[in-house]
């Protein structure tokens, strides 16, 4: 099993690539938010107030506590102002994959078909600088339409499972 920390360290080393790269797309000048550095106080400030932004499922909301902990740049160290939305793009993209499987498996098709939109209206219009991503969300939500979980079971085997925590207090979901 993969160490959360460990984890959100490459992608929080992927994030600070990606951010860079990021700088000098599109062919005109980033604000200066772009190019703000956060310390891990500033980073956490900003990944709670980003997470208030996302629409989260009842049943799966990440524990901000730890994944800040886990994403936020160390001691000495910065991230880029605008990274903990990639970190809350994972999270959020986790949560409405795994509340979809779930309320499918208990046959929930209210709270199916809420996760469901969703995930064809909302996540693929993540990273958008990420093409391949947003195709594979729109080819999750199109297989998940037709009933078939096997994307949104693979994402969030490789993004999520053991990796972000969840805060399900209040839920009536198993921990």
């Amino acid at each position: 099993m993969k160490s959360p920390v460990k984890s959100f360290v490459a992608v929080g080393a992927l994030v600070m690539g990606l951010a860079t790269l990021l700088t000098g797309c599109g062919g005109e000048p980033r604000s200066v938010v772009a190019t703000e550095l956060l310390d891990r106080q500033g980073y956490d400030a900003a990944l709670r107030q980003s997470s208030r932004d996302y629409r989260w499922p009842a049943d799966y909301r990440p524990d901000l506590d730890r994944l800040s902990g886990s994403s936020a740049p160390g001691s000495g160290e910065a991230a880029l102002a605008g990274s903990e939305r990639i970190i809350l793009e994972i999270a959020n993209s986790c949560a409405w994959y795994k509340s979809w499987d779930d309320a499918r498996g208990r046959a929930d098709h209210s709270s199916a078909e809420e996760a469901l939109t969703v995930l064809e209206e909302v996540l693929p219009g993540y990273g958008p600088q990420n093409p391949d991503g947003r195709r594979y969300a729109r080819e999750a939500a199109s297989r998940a339409r037709a009933g078939d979980p096997s994307l949104t079971r693979q994402f969030a085997e490789a993004n999520c499972d053991g990796v972000i925590a969840w805060d399900r207090t209040g839920t009536g979901a198993d921990g």
